[in-house]
């Protein structure tokens, strides 16, 4: 880039970037018409200004314009003078940029001819332009772009001398291009060679535009609404659209309604006829492909009129009562859409006759009401007077329904679906479906009845882990159709999630048992435990103790006299004269204190009840004469239980020699005022039996001697 000065005019620098292509000509009328390309980073508004520098003259012209042209009056020219000319861009704050420099002598810049009538046309992947040819033939150049790509480069195209057309092969058929032509200046042609104006060459339109939207409500009786939108893909240079708007059947054989449309959205209000709408786009190469769309039927509940057909042979007699009196009545009746005939009524009886009806078919017949009779404009004044069906004779269904599927088998359920038997394998009017399954184990079956536009349907009371074989069939009021092949299924054994419940239940259950079952047992072991062998047995309760009520001196001959008696000894305990041993001890009464003040004298019962060897002080006096084993021991008067006592014997039997010679005991107790011991005799080999335990009572001189054989 580099920059230069001329006078005061402001610095410009050259910008290489900008190939503005600027030509400078002379017309008829000898001024000097000068055009370029607009910078292509200037704003919109942008202003331009033209310097011309004069050979031999200091002093620069120059004009300032807003256009990317300007033309110099020949009052300003030097003819046969040659100027260098150039194109300066003006931007705020003192900034210019310019192009490149053209030398130009105004006597020899005169126009050239230029190609005539030029035609240009694109099929597919090529393009053709043909032009006509000027008065003096010379040769030419060509060149072209893509329409939608501004930055794309131009490319040439040489073209021969004396050429009509040229041909450019493999384009994009989906683009539009621009196309330009000019002819080639040679040495001694004094004239300029100027590019012609762009032309354009639109792509044909090779994609049909696609529907997008479309709504279909009812506006009055017989009369309903069809809106339509649509999308095309290929936007470039579309002119507009066509809609044609075509009735079925169209007997009238007139072409159909077209309607030009500049937005993609149209509107009809129409009857309850068949029709088909065709959409197209078009633009300067031509129309693109149809769009076709077919307007669904629409059920009309409510109309003003309703149509009787009676059957005669193989004709069938059309009946209605109008509403009204118009001008005529347009009846359309066929088996669909494809075989649809028309007949325009213009007598006001209200009956039309059809001939050749066949057997097991679907008629469908429409009666529309229209003020105008011709086939030009009934169409858009017509309104339906009434719609029904019929067929001439029915017969049962030739097939049964198709796609029979059965889905979510669980225990006791399984659910069926299938598709609706075909209108054409009716044969008459379906009254409904008949579902039978059927247990293969027990070959019971059972059958389900269901209305016509039911097609699914969910079996209950199904056993589990059973093979069924399920088939459906349809039926008229001929009879019934074949049914569908066999469709077998097996219930399963547990619902879905049930053998799973079933684990985690068993799983907690024994999780439950290993953790709590220790620790219930343990406690009921417990309660059992304290309910039936307390640890300290209440003297009340025990059977051990019996009735003190009426006690007698026990003597020799009153143990002889025992049935129950083995025993060769018997043990009598008496409390001594300062702890005198009462029966009051177990019984209720004011004695009570009193033997806690015996059991009070030796602090030590209430710590440690246990015997032990070392703690029982024994003082025995043995006397050979009177066979008699004396052991002084200090003895609680609190109450011990059998096992205790018994511990308490053992322990010192040890201690005591065996006495072979003395088989029989004796125990003597006495109760001497000064002694406060307890004195007990013992059989080392005999044992005790609750049964024969007596308290006798005390007394300052008593002595009780009981010797057994």
């Amino acid at each position: 880039m580099f920059h230069f000065a001329s006078g005061s005019q402001p610095t410009c620098f050259h910008l290489a970037d900008w190939d503005n292509e600027l030509v400078c000509y002379k017309d008829l009328s000898e001024d000097l018409t000068c055009t370029w390309l607009p910078e292509p980073s200037a704003p919109n508004t942008v202003n331009y200004t033209i310097f011309l520098k004069w050979d031999r003259i200091p002093k620069l012209f120059q004009r300032n314009t807003s256009l990317s042209y300007i033309t110099i009056e020949r009052k300003h020219l030097y003819m046969k003078r040659s100027a260098s000319v150039w194109i300066a861009v003006n931007y705020a704050h003192d900034r210019c940029v310019k192009g490149k420099n053209i030398s130009v002598t105004p006597s020899k810049t005169g126009k050239c001819l230029t190609p005539s009538n030029i035609k240009t046309y694109q099929i597919t992947n090529k393009m053709i332009i043909k032009w006509d040819l000027p008065a003096t033939p010379m040769s030419y150049e060509l060149r072209y772009r893509e329409r939608l790509t501004k930055s794309t480069q131009w490319m040439l195209v040489p073209v021969g001398r004396n050429a009509v057309n040229v041909t450019i092969l493999n384009l994009n058929a989906m683009s539009s291009y621009t196309v330009q032509l000019r002819c080639t200046a040679k040495d001694g042609l004094h004239c300029v060679c100027i590019w012609s104006k762009e032309i354009l060459v639109p792509h044909k339109l090779m994609n049909k535009p696609r529907i997008s939207y479309n709504a279909t409500t009812e506006i009055s009786r017989g009369k309903r609404s069809v809106l339509l939108k649509w999308e095309v893909t290929q936007t470039d240079n579309i002119l507009g659209y066509y809609v044609n708007v075509e009735r079925i059947p169209n007997s009238c054989r007139y072409l159909p309604n077209r309607i030009l449309l500049k937005d993609r959205k149209v509107l009809l209000n129409l009857s309850l006829a068949y029709y088909r709408v065709n959409i197209s786009a078009y633009n300067e190469a031509g129309e693109s492909p149809q769009a076709m769309y077919i307007v669904p039927e629409f059920s009309a509940t409510d109309l003003p009129g309703q149509i009787h057909v009676k059957h005669h042979g193989s004709n069938a007699i059309v009946t209605w009562t109008p509403e009204y009196n118009p001008n005529c009545f347009v009846v359309d009746w066929g088996t669909g859409k494809e075989d649809m005939y028309m007949k325009i009524v213009t007598t006001a009886t209200g009956n039309f006759t059809l001939d050749n009806i066949q057997p097991y078919k679907l008629y469908q017949i429409m009666v529309h009401a229209s003020d105008a009779c011709e086939c030009e404009n009934f169409t858009s004044h017509e309104k339906t007077f009434g719609v029904t069906q019929f067929y001439s004779a029915e017969g049962v269904p030739r097939t049964g329904p198709a796609n029979v599927t059965i889905l979510n088998i669980t225990k006791h359920t399984a659910f069926v679906k299938w598709t609706a038997i075909a209108t054409e394998d009716c044969l008459g009017f379906l009254q409904g479906y008949r579902i039978t399954y059927t247990d293969l184990s027990s070959k019971n079956s059972l059958a389900v009845t269901l209305n016509p536009p039911t097609t699914s349907y969910r079996l209950t009371g199904l056993k589990e882990k059973t093979i069924y074989r399920v088939q459906i069939s349809g039926f008229t009021r001929a009879g019934e159709g074949p049914p569908t092949l066999s469709q077998p299924f097996s219930t399963s054994k547990y619902d879905k999630g049930e053998f799973e419940g079933f684990v985690t239940g068993l799983c907690f259950s024994m999780m439950f048992i290993l953790v709590f079952a220790p620790l219930i047992c343990s406690l009921v072991l417990k309660r059992l435990k304290i309910s039936c062998w307390p640890s300290v047995p209440s003297p009340r309760n025990s059977s051990a103790l019996q009735d003190m009520t009426n006690w007698k001196p026990v003597s020799r001959s009153l143990l002889q006299a025992l049935s129950d008696n083995d025993t060769t000894s018997l043990y009598v305990i008496e409390c001594g004269s300062k702890t005198p041993l009462k029966t009051d001890l177990f019984m209720d009464g004011g004695e009570e204190s009193k033997c806690k003040a015996c059991q009070s004298e030796d602090p030590s019962n209430n710590i440690d009840r246990s015997v032990k060897h070392e703690e029982i002080p024994e003082e025995a006096v043995i006397s050979e004469e009177e066979g008699i084993i004396s052991i002084t021991v200090p003895l609680s008067s609190d109450y011990t239980s059998v096992e205790f006592s018994q511990k308490a014997l053992m322990s010192m039997t040890v201690k005591l020699p065996a006495r072979d010679a003395h088989p029989h005991l004796e125990m003597e107790l006495s109760s001497k005022p000064a002694q406060a011991e307890h004195q007990i005799l013992f059989a080392p080999q005999d044992y005790l039996k609750q049964s024969q335990v007596v308290f006798l009572p005390s007394g300052p001189t008593l002595m009780g001697k009981v010797n057994s054989n």
